[in-house]
């Protein structure tokens, strides 16, 4: 596990942030991703300070560690993916899910932040899903990146027998591409960018649009924090909600903040991969609806879950209600939810 600790008050003296303010001290667990941006911009850029927080980052290299830091106390709150949320909550973890890294309020289906890349050789063009069958796939096995592909095979009416999948991690899925290892690749942001823009004459098949996939980032905290430490997280989610809407509005300049937290991506990838990625932090009534039909039922599928269940209890919105009202314009340029998909 690598600890980048930046400290709130350092950074208060570059800013013009009174030392003397009292700041709550957080940590956020994050990993490498693209979409972790708000969280790399917060900490450089001083928001995090300015809602009163001393900010840390701690990295790690994997969804389950990241769940185990969060639960032992390492730090108070996760930004990542909605599979290892909703497989901790399957195995009774004291989970809570207080905003989205990244999804849409207004769709019922989202997996943006995916896509399917054939290398030249293949014979797979743009768009043809067809032609995947028979083919050798590159994926990191069950993630969701394997929901994605299933979803989009299944879609156009091929199945899981008519290809092949291979597992192969997302930093050696541009090298399997490159050396015809596999046929294709199916991955997320900025692995997808990436294989996009260093694999002569690669293909993007398909990039999100999977109509039986929900995969929204998450934002997670424990419920003990919630119960200890309901001000450090009102402070965390307007301070989130405004760094996303500095991402949103800075997508170059934000591109450059990651490359000094992600390694081995180019600056053009990672720019094309962060503008993406859909910066929405709200929770609609699809959250827990989409969970239960359609992310839920995959990973039962996968025999990574037993049952499929609600998980309307491990959703506490509480807090980006009170970043919404608190700073309204920092989701001004965000469409509206309808009112009977309001989830707060």
């Amino acid at each position: 596990m690598k600890k980048l600790l930046v400290g709130a008050i350092a950074l208060a003296l570059t800013s013009g942030i009174a030392i003397a303010q009292d700041l709550l001290p957080l940590k956020i667990g994050a990993a490498g991703a693209v979409d972790h941006a708000p969280v790399f911009v917060g900490v450089e850029r001083g928001i995090f300070a300015e809602h009163g927080l001393d900010a840390e980052v701690v990295m790690y290299q994997s969804g389950v560690d990241m769940v185990n830091g969060l639960l032992n106390g390492a730090q108070e709150v996760n930004v990542m993916g909605s599979v290892p949320y909703l497989s901790g909550l399957a195995r009774g973890f004291p989970l809570v899910l207080i905003g989205h890294l990244h999804g849409d309020p207004n769709r019922d289906a989202y997996s943006d932040n995916q896509s399917i890349i054939a290398s030249a050789g293949s014979g797979i063009g743009e768009g043809d899903i067809d032609a995947l069958k028979g083919k050798r796939i590159g994926l990191p096995r069950g993630t969701g990146a394997e929901g994605f592909l299933l979803g989009v095979l299944g879609a156009a009416g091929v199945g899981e027998g008519d290809v092949e999948l291979i597992n192969v991690p997302p930093a050696e899925l541009v090298t399997a591409l490159n050396q015809g290892d596999v046929d294709a690749v199916a991955i997320w942001q900025p692995w997808g960018a990436t294989a996009v823009t260093q694999v002569e004459g690669a293909v993007l098949v398909q990039a999100g649009g999977c109509p039986g996939c929900y995969d929204p980032g998450t934002i997670l905290t424990t419920q003990s924090v919630v119960a200890d430490n309901p001000e450090t997280l009102e402070r965390f989610m307007a301070a989130f909600a405004e760094s996303q809407s500095w991402v949103r509005a800075n997508n170059d300049a934000a591109a450059e903040i990651n490359m000094r937290w992600i390694q081995g991506v180019e600056l053009e990838t990672m720019a094309l991969a962060l503008g993406s990625v859909s910066l929405d932090p709200r929770i609609s009534t699809y959250t827990p609806e989409m969970y239960q039909a359609k992310t839920l039922p995959f990973l039962m599928g996968l025999g990574r879950i037993d049952e499929v269940f609600d998980p309307s209890d491990a959703i506490n919105t509480q807090f980006l209600a009170a970043a919404e009202a608190s700073n309204p314009e920092a989701f001004s340029d965000l469409e509206p939810i309808p009112a009977e998909r309001k989830a707060y």
